[in-house]
């Protein structure tokens, strides 16, 4: 066991974002620059060192029990080191002779993207501090708490709707420490624990990451490059679990997309990461599914996203729920079949029968105005392409006409878009509910649902289908005219099994044409040769790694051994400089963009699963 653990360590240097349940961090260039407690506080700073001068970073080294640094500050010498282990965080300097630096500190309550409501957020959620003693205050918010204490006094100035504090001498041996929770007592005595063996929480920390890393398997290749690619994305994965106390509606364990920026659970990311997670432990896996599930509204509806705060939720979306009134992709069938495939359960695929059943004939008749069993997205964020190319002419004609559009979809935000990768999943969704059905003993439903899913079949391949240019593309509900954009979303017909062999050929020549979709890293997210591609816009031209999974498969299905061989050592080759697992990266460079540590871009463990088992790794 010692051996494995060894191998399965994990070191980097360079990485600022640390994490525990759901307070994460991250450095900067002294001190912790951003700090968050779920969507409840966030430190901005938390522990920032004041210094005229900028100080110099001699060393920075992460591991598992956090991250080392030694900086130069104004001529003093000092070393700096964090950890979190599950909600308390410690932050620890050494000097060589006692030091007259200052460190600043503030906790405010957690924000979307924007301040300007911070007052009112502040009312709704009853933020305020209170003084502890000289050296320790609490914050109050949203019924959670948050403990900071210190080795040494503190200047805390409690505001309207912030907390203050300020380190004014420190002492050789400086120890700042934080703890989150919703019991009072208990913040108080973990704070006060830490701030007197600070170095428990490191060995902590570092046993409970060795221990979910002990329960995989090495990768069987001689690339150490890849190796520690397969190390750091099971970390990625199996971090960023979190289980949340007192919560309505979150009431199991899942994964947040990344502990930095996306605090809170969503549709399609869950459905992927239960992809990665049933090659782990089958049963993490149908965890992950369990709050979706349980968050189905009475109409069938799976909602787009789980807030861990419902004042978040009711200021993005203007709703009081912790849920909006939207869908996203439904790629829960393609997760629930990877898992029931890796092992059956009777009664896990009764209950995802039950769910989907019911989540398709939401989709039927709320999102199928005109009843030709193609769905339509009527919302961009919806679709989890945000800001796409292919939305930009959807939602000028809806500006045109919002009277004629609302009288579908009161809500919709763009003209109605039977797109090409929601009507593939669609079909997949309904042969897995056919399938599901058959084996569960409903044959009636098992025969519909396999009928329909023929009848989805059928029209993406008439509507969507265009033989002058070879490519499927996205048509209006209303009219089925063609959305002429090129984006990854054709290849799910790949993935899916609608397109035909001569088809497949086609968008085989589209995706390895250096012009359109084979750029440095491949599958940008709209074609190099559109007009409005960039390579490091968001959903107009970044690549992301769900789009190069879902074609790894496409490719594979279809016979193109050798090509998924390509696009997915290609894939391995980027991201294994560093290693990395960001969110998306720069198409024309292949630098890593977005959000670090990102869960879906844990994908990349299924196609080094596959190239070893093909023997392609050695």
């Amino acid at each position: 066991m010692e051996d494995i653990l060894v191998a399965m360590n994990i070191v980097l240097s360079n990485k600022r974002e640390i994490c525990g349940n759901i307070l994460s961090a991250v450095l900067g260039e002294t001190g912790v620059k951003r700090l968050y407690f779920g969507e409840y506080f966030r430190g901005e700073p938390f522990a920032e060192i004041e210094a005229a001068k900028k100080p110099s970073i001699l060393v920075e080294t992460w591991d598992l029990k956090g991250i080392e640094r030694i900086l130069e500050v104004e001529g003093v010498f000092l070393r700096e080191f964090i950890s979190i282990y599950k909600d308390i965080i410690v932050y620890s300097l050494e000097f060589p002779r006692e030091c007259s630096l200052c460190l600043k500190g503030r906790i405010i309550p957690h924000y979307w993207s924007s301040r300007d409501n911070i007052d009112e957020m502040t009312r709704e959620g009853r933020f305020k501090g209170e003084v502890i003693d000289n050296s320790t205050f609490l914050v109050f918010y949203e019924n959670r708490l948050f403990a900071v204490k210190c080795n040494q006094n503190l200047d805390i100035n409690v505001k309207k709707s912030k907390v203050e504090f300020r380190a004014e001498t420190m002492s050789k041996d400086f120890v700042l420490v934080a703890s989150g929770g919703v019991s009072k007592e208990t913040v108080l005595r973990e704070v006060s624990s830490a701030v007197e063996n600070p170095l428990k929480i490191a060995g902590l920390r570092a046993k409970w990451i060795k221990s979910l890393l002990s329960k995989t398997r090495p990768l069987q290749t001689k690339r150490k490059d890849f190796t520690d690619l397969w190390k750091y994305c099971w970390y990625v994965i199996l971090t960023n679990r979190s289980v949340i106390e007192n919560h309505p509606i979150l009431v199991k364990p899942f994964n947040m997309p990344t502990k930095y920026v996306f605090r809170h659970q969503w549709l399609w990311d869950s459905a992927f990461h239960a992809i990665v997670l049933s090659l782990y432990d089958v049963n993490l896996a149908k965890e992950e599914l369990y709050n979706l599930f349980y968050a189905q509204k009475p109409d069938g509806r799976i909602p787009h996203e789980i807030f861990l705060s419902k004042i978040i939720c009711r200021r993005l979306w203007h709703v009081d729920d912790y849920c909006p009134w939207t869908t996203q992709p439904p790629v829960l069938a393609v997760a629930i079949k990877r898992i029931l495939d890796e092992k059956y359960d009777r009664d896990f695929a009764k209950l995802a029968f039950e769910k989907l059943l019911k989540y398709d004939e939401w989709f039927s008749t709320k999102r199928d105005a005109d009843q030709d069993n193609l769905v339509s997205y009527i919302d961009y964020l919806e679709s989890g392409w945000d800001n796409s190319v292919r939305w930009d002419d959807p939602v000028t004609r809806l500006q045109e006409k919002p009277d004629y559009y609302h009288s579908f979809y009161p809500r919709a935000r763009m003209a109605p878009v039977e797109a090409i990768d929601l009507n593939c999943l669609i079909y997949i969704q309904r042969k897995t509910i056919s399938e599901l059905a058959k084996r569960l003993g409903d044959h009636r439903t098992s025969e519909k649902y396999s009928t329909l899913a023929e009848e989805t079949r059928r029209k993406i391949l008439q509507y969507m289908w265009d033989e002058e240019t070879g490519f499927f593309y996205d048509v209006y509900e209303d009219t089925h005219e063609k959305i002429l954009v090129k984006t990854p979303a054709a290849f799910l017909t790949m993935f899916a099994k609608i397109a035909t062999q001569k088809q497949a050929e086609k968008l085989v020549k589209h995706l390895f044409d250096p012009r359109e979709f084979w750029t440095t890293f491949p599958l940008p997210s709209v074609s190099a040769d559109n007009p409005k591609y960039d390579p490091k816009g968001y959903w107009r031209g970044r690549t992301w790694i769900n789009m190069i999974w879902f074609t790894y498969w496409g490719l594979v299905n279809y016979g193109y051994l050798n090509e998924a061989k390509k696009l997915a050592l290609r894939t391995l080759e980027l991201m294994s400089r560093g290693p990395t697992c960001y969110e998306n990266y720069n198409s024309s460079t292949g630098e890593p963009i977005g959000a670090p540590d990102f869960g879906w871009s844990t994908l990349v463990i299924d196609l080094m699963k596959d190239l070893e088992r093909r023997k392609i790794l050695d």
